[in-house]
């Protein structure tokens, strides 16, 4: 050992013992702090919080199939101001001019509906959360809400925009505008409804039955006479548009013909139908829709009547104040028991309908308001000859 100057040599030892003992106290406590960082990096999270899947933004919406006869050029306008405004996506919209044999004016399928990828919604922490994590996660949350809401705007702009330029594409309008009217019967409502069917089968053979949901036929003719055979038009809502106003009994037994030939729902529709109430009946279905209101009660009816009882009269007054606002368009839908020839209860429905749109009309509803349709001893609410089958109900189409 070597002597420091001045110091004895058992306070130098003493001092060499002590210093000794310090650092080693301080090599343990680093050797503790160390290991308290360690503890800390494996439970921390260096990916940020955890999402579940990413969410796919599309709209459902069904295969459908429009399809429209026309008997001229005339129905240009109307035609091209419909599929404008049901256009909605994977759709299939043929056009052909009636005649023998049919001439194809367009055939062509809308886009598929958009799809946006939006993030995974944010995980909750799991097991016991201090209020830091808890408010954590809930501005997370209120942020990924915020992006799907955006998201969802941009899917449905997208949409639009594509549907836009599809129509545009189309030039449908110009298309029909250089028709020429069709020779002889070839616009009557037998042919018209054989080039549909015709059509329509081939649509469903090339895609594979996919149309179940919405297979909408407009046929523009002027001439409802003739026999259709059973089964043409299964499973189709049929409108018939004629430029001139047919009487009740025409209309009635055209819709009666079209409701035999297995057509799912069908209306006869004159003049003073608007171009937009036509396209909500082609949107939204005969006596459906979205944005609508039912009377509170069917209004009754006597067996084999037609004739408005006090009772109904006091219900269709309830509605006549909303009936008379501007836009309102009010669908008018007849039934009958089951009791009695199929063609005499369609008859007999129509004229319940057309009883409550002329009450409607006494009373100052606009008749351009008013779509009567007939459905014949369908739709049974209680026992076949039940007298709650005999009955109107109205359901009043909002404007959007």
């Amino acid at each position: 050992m070597t002597l420091v100057s001045g110091i004895p040599p058992s306070v130098l030892l003493l001092f060499m013992e002590v210093r000794t003992i310090i650092h080693r106290a301080g090599a343990a406590s680093l050797a503790f702090a160390l290991s308290g960082c360690s503890l800390l990096a494996a439970g921390a999270t260096t990916t940020g919080p955890s999402t579940g899947p990413s969410v796919s933004i599309s709209q459902e919406t069904p295969p459908s199939a429009l399809l429209a006869v026309l008997n001229g050029a005339a129905s240009g306008p109307a035609v091209s101001a419909v599929v404008s405004a049901t256009a909605r996506p994977s759709e299939d919209l043929t056009v052909l001019r009636a005649g023998a044999p049919p001439q194809l004016v367009l055939s062509s399928a809308s886009p598929a509906p958009a799809t946006v990828v939006a993030p995974g919604q944010p995980t909750a922490p799991s097991g016991d959360q201090t209020s830091y994590q808890a408010a954590q996660y809930a501005s997370r949350l209120k942020r990924w809400r915020s992006e799907v809401a955006a998201d969802r705007q941009a899917e449905a702009t997208q949409v639009r925009e594509s549907l836009a330029a599809w129509l545009r594409g189309l030039d449908l309008r110009d298309r029909i505008g250089q028709l020429a009217d069709p020779p002889g019967a070839a616009d009557s409502l037998v042919a018209e409804s054989a080039a549909a069917a015709s059509a329509m089968a081939g649509l469903e053979e090339e895609h594979g039955n996919v149309f179940g949901s919405r297979r909408v036929i407009l046929l523009y003719t002027d001439d409802l006479d003739g026999r259709l055979p059973a089964g043409e038009l299964a499973g189709d809502t049929v409108l018939v548009i004629t430029r001139l106003l047919p009487s009740a009994a025409a209309a009635s037994a055209a819709q009666a013909n079209l409701l035999a030939a297995g057509a799912a729902q069908a209306a006869v529709i004159g003049p003073e139908v608007t171009g937009s109430q036509l396209a909500a009946l082609v949107s939204a279905g005969l006596g459906q829709g979205g944005m609508r209101e039912s009377v509170s009660a069917p209004v009754l009816f006597a067996n084999d009547s037609s004739a408005l009882s006090p009772d109904a009269i006091s219900q269709l007054t309830a509605l006549l104040p909303q009936l008379r606002e501007a836009g309102v368009t009010a669908v008018i839908n007849g039934f009958a028991s089951a009791p009695g020839t199929p063609l005499a209860n369609y008859t007999l429905s129509y004229d319940r309908a057309a009883a409550v749109a002329s009450f409607f009309e006494s009373h100052g509803v606009p008749v351009s308001s008013l779509i009567i349709v007939g459905h014949g001893a369908s739709d049974l609410i209680g026992a076949g000859s039940s007298g709650l089958n005999r009955r109107v109900t109205v359901i009043i189409e909002l404007p959007s």
